[in-house]
Protein backbone atom coordinates (compact mmCIF):
# COMPACT_ATOMS: atom_id res chain seq x y z
CA UNK A 1 0.00 0.00 0.00
CA UNK A 2 2.83 2.44 0.86
CA UNK A 3 4.79 1.67 -2.29
CA UNK A 4 1.54 2.36 -4.44
CA UNK A 5 0.82 5.74 -2.70
CA UNK A 6 4.33 6.74 -3.27
CA UNK A 7 4.75 5.65 -6.47
CA UNK A 8 1.22 8.14 -7.05
CA UNK A 9 3.16 10.65 -5.17
CA UNK A 10 5.88 10.85 -7.19
CA UNK A 11 4.10 10.84 -10.07
CA UNK A 12 1.76 13.68 -8.82
CA UNK A 13 5.18 15.71 -8.35
CA UNK A 14 6.56 15.07 -11.68
CA UNK A 15 3.02 16.12 -12.90
CA UNK A 16 3.10 19.18 -10.74
CA UNK A 17 7.13 20.06 -11.85
CA UNK A 18 6.39 19.52 -15.69
CA UNK A 19 3.51 22.22 -15.78
CA UNK A 20 5.39 24.87 -13.78
CA UNK A 21 8.23 24.12 -15.85
CA UNK A 22 5.60 24.79 -18.99
CA UNK A 23 4.26 27.74 -17.31
CA UNK A 24 7.36 28.95 -16.52
CA UNK A 25 8.38 28.62 -20.36
CA UNK A 26 5.64 30.11 -21.35
CA UNK A 27 6.26 33.28 -19.11
CA UNK A 28 9.76 33.86 -20.18
CA UNK A 29 8.37 33.27 -24.08
CA UNK A 30 6.15 36.51 -23.54
CA UNK A 31 8.11 38.50 -21.86
CA UNK A 32 11.39 38.16 -23.99
CA UNK A 33 8.88 38.86 -27.19
CA UNK A 34 9.56 42.26 -28.64
CA UNK A 35 7.17 44.60 -28.68
CA UNK A 36 5.57 45.37 -32.01
CA UNK A 37 6.28 48.59 -33.64
CA UNK A 38 3.32 50.28 -35.77
CA UNK A 39 3.37 49.56 -39.21
CA UNK A 40 5.05 51.38 -41.48
CA UNK A 41 3.70 54.28 -43.13
CA UNK A 42 2.91 55.05 -46.04
CA UNK A 43 4.20 51.97 -48.45
CA UNK A 44 2.22 52.88 -51.07
CA UNK A 45 1.29 55.95 -52.88
CA UNK A 46 -1.63 58.03 -50.58
CA UNK A 47 -4.69 59.45 -53.15
CA UNK A 48 -5.75 63.84 -52.44
CA UNK A 49 -9.83 64.35 -52.95
CA UNK A 50 -10.10 68.03 -54.14
CA UNK A 51 -13.81 68.69 -54.19
CA UNK A 52 -13.82 70.76 -56.58
CA UNK A 53 -12.58 71.21 -60.55
CA UNK A 54 -8.99 71.99 -61.72
CA UNK A 55 -7.16 75.20 -61.40
CA UNK A 56 -9.23 76.53 -58.39
CA UNK A 57 -7.52 77.15 -54.96
CA UNK A 58 -8.42 74.51 -53.43
CA UNK A 59 -6.52 72.72 -56.31
CA UNK A 60 -3.63 74.49 -55.76
CA UNK A 61 -3.48 74.13 -52.73
CA UNK A 62 -3.42 70.25 -52.49
CA UNK A 63 -0.69 70.67 -56.12
CA UNK A 64 1.53 72.41 -53.90
CA UNK A 65 1.32 71.19 -50.37
CA UNK A 66 2.11 67.39 -51.66
CA UNK A 67 4.69 68.21 -54.06
CA UNK A 68 7.09 68.68 -50.77
CA UNK A 69 4.95 66.25 -49.04
CA UNK A 70 5.52 63.48 -50.89
CA UNK A 71 9.43 63.88 -50.94
CA UNK A 72 8.98 64.02 -47.47
CA UNK A 73 6.63 60.74 -47.03
CA UNK A 74 8.54 59.00 -49.85
CA UNK A 75 5.37 58.48 -51.52
CA UNK A 76 3.46 59.76 -55.10
CA UNK A 77 0.39 61.84 -53.76
CA UNK A 78 -1.99 61.44 -56.75
CA UNK A 79 -4.63 64.43 -56.11
CA UNK A 80 -7.92 63.40 -57.93
CA UNK A 81 -10.36 66.33 -58.66
CA UNK A 82 -14.17 65.19 -57.61
CA UNK A 83 -16.39 68.31 -58.06
CA UNK A 84 -20.07 68.14 -57.27
CA UNK A 85 -22.84 69.32 -55.12
CA UNK A 86 -20.82 71.18 -53.52
CA UNK A 87 -17.85 69.20 -52.42
CA UNK A 88 -20.38 66.98 -50.82
CA UNK A 89 -19.54 64.32 -53.77
CA UNK A 90 -15.92 64.21 -52.72
CA UNK A 91 -16.63 64.29 -48.70
CA UNK A 92 -18.96 61.12 -49.38
CA UNK A 93 -16.26 59.31 -51.17
CA UNK A 94 -13.50 59.58 -48.48
CA UNK A 95 -16.11 58.65 -45.69
CA UNK A 96 -16.86 55.49 -47.80
CA UNK A 97 -12.81 54.67 -47.99
CA UNK A 98 -10.69 52.35 -45.46
CA UNK A 99 -9.43 54.43 -42.67
CA UNK A 100 -5.90 54.04 -43.24
CA UNK A 101 -4.61 56.64 -44.33
CA UNK A 102 -4.25 55.98 -47.86
CA UNK A 103 -7.24 58.61 -49.35
CA UNK A 104 -6.72 62.17 -47.36
CA UNK A 105 -9.14 64.89 -48.29
CA UNK A 106 -7.77 68.43 -48.88
CA UNK A 107 -11.01 70.44 -47.80
CA UNK A 108 -12.18 74.02 -47.21
CA UNK A 109 -14.74 75.86 -45.61
CA UNK A 110 -17.48 75.51 -47.69
CA UNK A 111 -16.62 71.24 -47.93
CA UNK A 112 -17.46 70.98 -44.49
CA UNK A 113 -18.74 73.48 -41.96
CA UNK A 114 -20.83 75.28 -44.46
CA UNK A 115 -22.58 71.73 -45.50
CA UNK A 116 -22.99 70.89 -42.08
CA UNK A 117 -24.63 74.22 -41.39
CA UNK A 118 -26.75 73.86 -44.12
CA UNK A 119 -27.77 70.26 -43.05
CA UNK A 120 -26.50 69.16 -46.75
CA UNK A 121 -23.62 67.27 -45.69
CA UNK A 122 -24.01 63.67 -46.53
CA UNK A 123 -22.15 62.49 -43.17
CA UNK A 124 -21.50 63.85 -39.67
CA UNK A 125 -18.52 66.36 -38.63
CA UNK A 126 -17.11 63.83 -36.89
CA UNK A 127 -16.98 61.18 -39.65
CA UNK A 128 -13.56 62.86 -40.30
CA UNK A 129 -10.02 63.71 -37.93
CA UNK A 130 -8.68 67.18 -38.49
CA UNK A 131 -5.03 66.91 -39.40
CA UNK A 132 -4.04 70.13 -39.94
CA UNK A 133 -4.98 73.79 -41.39
CA UNK A 134 -3.04 75.33 -43.53
CA UNK A 135 -4.65 78.18 -45.62
CA UNK A 136 -6.79 81.13 -44.62
CA UNK A 137 -7.50 82.76 -47.77
CA UNK A 138 -8.90 86.60 -48.64
CA UNK A 139 -11.10 86.77 -51.14
CA UNK A 140 -12.27 89.72 -53.20
CA UNK A 141 -14.68 90.71 -55.75
CA UNK A 142 -12.93 91.02 -59.57
CA UNK A 143 -14.36 92.27 -62.66
CA UNK A 144 -13.33 92.05 -66.35
CA UNK A 145 -10.51 94.68 -67.33
CA UNK A 146 -12.32 95.49 -70.43
CA UNK A 147 -15.75 96.18 -68.91
CA UNK A 148 -17.08 99.50 -67.89
CA UNK A 149 -16.93 98.88 -64.12
CA UNK A 150 -13.60 99.85 -62.88
CA UNK A 151 -14.26 100.74 -59.25
CA UNK A 152 -16.65 99.06 -56.58
CA UNK A 153 -19.10 101.97 -56.95
CA UNK A 154 -19.31 101.27 -60.43
CA UNK A 155 -20.62 97.93 -59.46
CA UNK A 156 -23.12 98.75 -57.03
CA UNK A 157 -24.35 101.39 -59.54
CA UNK A 158 -24.49 99.25 -61.73
CA UNK A 159 -26.99 96.81 -59.84
CA UNK A 160 -28.70 99.73 -58.60
CA UNK A 161 -29.87 99.32 -62.72
CA UNK A 162 -29.04 96.18 -64.20
CA UNK A 163 -29.10 92.21 -62.93
CA UNK A 164 -25.69 92.23 -61.32
CA UNK A 165 -24.39 88.85 -61.70
CA UNK A 166 -21.77 87.82 -59.64
CA UNK A 167 -19.93 84.19 -59.73
CA UNK A 168 -18.67 81.96 -57.26
CA UNK A 169 -17.62 78.71 -56.79
CA UNK A 170 -20.35 76.45 -55.37
CA UNK A 171 -23.99 76.60 -54.75
CA UNK A 172 -25.06 77.81 -50.89
CA UNK A 173 -21.27 78.04 -50.50
CA UNK A 174 -18.45 80.01 -48.68
CA UNK A 175 -18.47 82.16 -51.86
CA UNK A 176 -22.29 83.00 -52.10
CA UNK A 177 -22.67 83.44 -48.33
CA UNK A 178 -19.97 86.34 -48.46
CA UNK A 179 -21.55 87.40 -51.77
CA UNK A 180 -24.66 87.80 -50.07
CA UNK A 181 -23.64 89.27 -46.80
CA UNK A 182 -21.96 91.34 -49.41
CA UNK A 183 -24.83 92.24 -51.03
CA UNK A 184 -27.28 92.69 -47.92
CA UNK A 185 -24.45 95.14 -46.48
CA UNK A 186 -24.40 97.34 -49.99
CA UNK A 187 -28.19 97.28 -50.00
CA UNK A 188 -28.22 96.46 -53.86
CA UNK A 189 -29.75 93.29 -55.23
CA UNK A 190 -27.56 90.58 -56.86
CA UNK A 191 -28.04 87.23 -58.90
CA UNK A 192 -25.72 84.68 -57.63
CA UNK A 193 -24.27 82.03 -60.62
CA UNK A 194 -22.13 79.21 -59.01
CA UNK A 195 -19.47 77.18 -61.01
CA UNK A 196 -18.09 73.98 -59.41
CA UNK A 197 -15.37 74.49 -62.07
CA UNK A 198 -12.99 77.71 -60.82
CA UNK A 199 -11.77 77.36 -64.47
CA UNK A 200 -14.84 78.17 -66.06
CA UNK A 201 -15.79 80.80 -63.53
CA UNK A 202 -12.58 82.90 -65.01
CA UNK A 203 -13.74 82.17 -68.37
CA UNK A 204 -17.40 83.59 -67.95
CA UNK A 205 -15.98 86.60 -66.76
CA UNK A 206 -13.35 87.25 -69.54
CA UNK A 207 -16.18 86.52 -71.65
CA UNK A 208 -18.81 88.61 -70.49
CA UNK A 209 -21.35 86.22 -69.31
CA UNK A 210 -21.16 87.58 -65.41
CA UNK A 211 -20.36 90.68 -64.44
CA UNK A 212 -18.21 90.25 -61.31
CA UNK A 213 -16.69 86.97 -59.43
CA UNK A 214 -15.71 86.31 -55.65
CA UNK A 215 -12.26 84.51 -56.05
CA UNK A 216 -9.55 84.37 -53.95
CA UNK A 217 -5.93 86.43 -55.59
CA UNK A 218 -4.12 83.41 -55.65
CA UNK A 219 -5.94 81.42 -58.58
CA UNK A 220 -6.41 84.38 -60.95
CA UNK A 221 -2.71 86.45 -60.05
CA UNK A 222 -1.89 85.44 -63.04
CA UNK A 223 -4.61 86.78 -64.94
CA UNK A 224 -4.78 90.28 -62.73
CA UNK A 225 -0.92 90.37 -64.05
CA UNK A 226 -1.51 90.04 -67.47
CA UNK A 227 -4.85 93.02 -67.32
CA UNK A 228 -7.63 90.34 -68.11
CA UNK A 229 -8.83 91.10 -64.89
CA UNK A 230 -8.96 93.24 -61.73
CA UNK A 231 -10.29 93.10 -57.93
CA UNK A 232 -12.29 96.15 -57.01
CA UNK A 233 -12.72 94.83 -53.38
CA UNK A 234 -10.88 92.41 -50.52
CA UNK A 235 -12.82 91.26 -48.23
CA UNK A 236 -10.14 91.57 -45.52
CA UNK A 237 -9.04 93.51 -42.04
CA UNK A 238 -6.01 94.63 -43.45
CA UNK A 239 -4.81 96.04 -47.06
CA UNK A 240 -3.40 93.95 -49.79
CA UNK A 241 0.24 93.84 -50.47
CA UNK A 242 0.60 95.21 -53.78
CA UNK A 243 -2.35 96.31 -54.29
CA UNK A 244 -2.46 100.21 -51.67
CA UNK A 245 -5.50 101.39 -53.73
CA UNK A 246 -7.98 98.24 -53.98
CA UNK A 247 -10.32 98.87 -50.82
CA UNK A 248 -11.00 96.91 -47.99
CA UNK A 249 -14.69 95.71 -46.87
CA UNK A 250 -14.58 97.76 -43.77
CA UNK A 251 -13.29 100.66 -45.50
CA UNK A 252 -16.61 100.99 -46.90
CA UNK A 253 -18.46 100.35 -44.09
CA UNK A 254 -18.85 96.67 -44.63
CA UNK A 255 -17.47 94.68 -41.78
CA UNK A 256 -17.66 91.30 -43.80
CA UNK A 257 -13.89 89.54 -43.79
CA UNK A 258 -14.69 85.82 -43.58
CA UNK A 259 -12.03 84.47 -45.04
CA UNK A 260 -11.58 80.77 -46.84
CA UNK A 261 -9.68 78.22 -45.17
CA UNK A 262 -8.29 74.97 -46.90
CA UNK A 263 -6.64 72.01 -44.53
CA UNK A 264 -5.90 68.43 -44.73
CA UNK A 265 -8.74 65.89 -43.16
CA UNK A 266 -8.74 61.72 -43.08
CA UNK A 267 -11.79 59.59 -41.83
CA UNK A 268 -12.15 58.76 -38.24
CA UNK A 269 -10.95 55.92 -37.32
CA UNK A 270 -7.21 56.46 -38.97
CA UNK A 271 -4.22 55.08 -37.01
CA UNK A 272 -2.54 57.56 -34.60
CA UNK A 273 0.15 56.36 -36.09
CA UNK A 274 -1.23 57.80 -39.11
CA UNK A 275 -2.05 60.89 -38.58
CA UNK A 276 0.67 61.75 -36.51
CA UNK A 277 2.85 60.94 -39.59
CA UNK A 278 0.76 63.07 -41.60
CA UNK A 279 0.79 66.15 -38.92
CA UNK A 280 4.94 65.75 -39.03
CA UNK A 281 4.97 66.02 -42.60
CA UNK A 282 2.74 68.67 -43.09
CA UNK A 283 4.62 70.94 -40.56
CA UNK A 284 8.02 70.19 -42.58
CA UNK A 285 6.03 70.54 -45.86
CA UNK A 286 4.45 73.79 -45.03
CA UNK A 287 7.83 74.86 -44.62
CA UNK A 288 9.07 74.26 -48.08
CA UNK A 289 11.23 77.14 -49.34
CA UNK A 290 9.39 76.73 -53.03
CA UNK A 291 5.60 76.38 -50.78
CA UNK A 292 6.42 79.25 -49.17
CA UNK A 293 7.26 81.32 -52.57
CA UNK A 294 3.80 79.93 -53.80
CA UNK A 295 2.15 81.34 -50.83
CA UNK A 296 3.69 85.00 -51.13
CA UNK A 297 2.60 84.98 -54.80
CA UNK A 298 -0.51 84.09 -54.50
CA UNK A 299 -1.11 85.93 -51.16
CA UNK A 300 -2.06 82.85 -48.99
CA UNK A 301 0.53 84.68 -46.25
CA UNK A 302 -1.93 87.84 -45.46
CA UNK A 303 -3.46 86.03 -42.70
CA UNK A 304 -1.52 82.91 -40.49
CA UNK A 305 -3.50 80.04 -41.29
CA UNK A 306 -1.49 76.60 -39.44
CA UNK A 307 -3.69 75.05 -37.14
CA UNK A 308 -3.18 71.18 -36.43
CA UNK A 309 -5.28 68.71 -34.40
CA UNK A 310 -7.80 70.32 -31.51
CA UNK A 311 -7.20 73.43 -32.76
CA UNK A 312 -8.36 72.79 -35.95
CA UNK A 313 -11.35 71.08 -34.72
CA UNK A 314 -12.03 73.79 -32.86
CA UNK A 315 -11.53 76.36 -35.64
CA UNK A 316 -13.92 73.75 -37.69
CA UNK A 317 -16.56 73.94 -34.72
CA UNK A 318 -16.38 77.65 -34.51
CA UNK A 319 -17.00 77.85 -38.25
CA UNK A 320 -20.03 75.97 -38.28
CA UNK A 321 -21.55 78.57 -35.88
CA UNK A 322 -20.34 80.91 -37.90
CA UNK A 323 -21.79 79.77 -40.46
CA UNK A 324 -25.39 78.75 -38.90
CA UNK A 325 -25.49 82.78 -37.97
CA UNK A 326 -24.95 84.33 -41.44
CA UNK A 327 -27.06 81.40 -43.40
CA UNK A 328 -30.14 82.10 -41.16
CA UNK A 329 -29.25 85.54 -41.90
CA UNK A 330 -29.51 85.04 -45.47
CA UNK A 331 -32.99 82.78 -44.96
CA UNK A 332 -31.23 79.42 -46.19
CA UNK A 333 -31.62 78.05 -42.69
CA UNK A 334 -34.26 78.36 -40.08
Amino acid sequence: MYKKNYKLFLVVIAMVLMVSVALTGCGTKQAEQPKQEAPKYPERPVEVIVGWGAGGGTDVFARSLTKPLSNILGQPMPVKNMPGASATVAADYVAQQPADGYTVWAMTSTCLPVNVALGRAPHPADTYIPVARLQDDVGMLHVNANSPLKTIEDVIEYAKKNNLKVGGTGAVSHDEVVVALWADAAGIPVTYVPYERAGDMHAALMGGHIDAMYEEMGPVAGLVKAGNIKPVLAFSKSKIRGFDDLPIAPDKGWNITLGLWRGIMVKKGTPDHVVKALQAAIEKAKDDPEYKAMEAERYLDLVPGYLKGDDFKKNIEDSINTYISALKKLGHIK
